[in-house]
């Protein structure tokens, strides 16, 4: 007589997760050129074969850590301070932490470097700021604005968004100091006037 057994339960999120989180830290040490299956496969402590099952290829990688893993930053960023007031928000903006940790930085100056040459990163990237993240930080100034017409809504988070991502470049560039981060709060403050009745 035979028996049925009941086969093991999928790792299939768990490994994935895994490989994400280690193309992350490859990123991170070595940019996207160099970011290799075999690499990833090590800093995951995998096989490459297993990297290959999940993902097909090294752009099949690529473009999970992009509109997976990169998109949890952005969305990690527009719940900075949530709840809080719109002054608490704008600090945080601007604060040690908006990015969890330096890596985070690192990847997203690379991943923008590369949406320069590479069409599926660009597509990538352009798809999550039009239609998840720029749209998530209007509603929020809607909310908290709500007297504020939508095209001035959409300009000041536009703005927002753009003053956000130059602080954070000069951040690696070494500009920032105390005294430039005050001035962007103060300009981020400047744009949000414009939605004050």
């Amino acid at each position: 007589m035979t028996v049925n057994k009941v086969g093991r339960p999928s790792k299939a999120k768990e490994r994935i997760g895994q490989i994400l989180r280690a193309a992350h830290s490859v990123v991170a040490a070595d940019g996207f050129a160099s970011t290799t299956l075999s690499r990833v496969a090590a800093a995951a402590g995998v096989q490459r074969t297993l990297v290959l099952h999940y993902f097909g290829s090294r752009d099949g990688l690529m473009q999970a850590f992009v509109t997976d893993a990169v998109a949890a930053y952005g969305d990690t960023q527009l719940r900075l301070g949530t709840g809080g007031s719109i002054d608490d928000r704008v600090h945080r903006m601007f604060a040690p932490g908006a990015y969890e940790n330096r890596d985070d930085l690192v990847v997203w100056s690379e991943l923008v470097h590369l949406a320069v040459r590479d069409q599926v990163v660009r597509q990538c990237l352009r798809q999550l700021w039009t239609e998840r993240w720029l749209p998530e930080l209007e509603r929020q100034l809607a909310d908290a604005f709500p007297t504020a017409p939508p095209d001035r809504v959409a300009v000041t988070a536009y703005g927002l968004a753009c003053l956000f991502e130059a602080h954070w470049a000069f951040h690696l560039q070494e500009v920032v100091d105390p005294v430039r981060t005050e001035q962007a709060i103060g300009a981020a403050h400047t744009l949000l006037a414009a939605l004050e009745p």
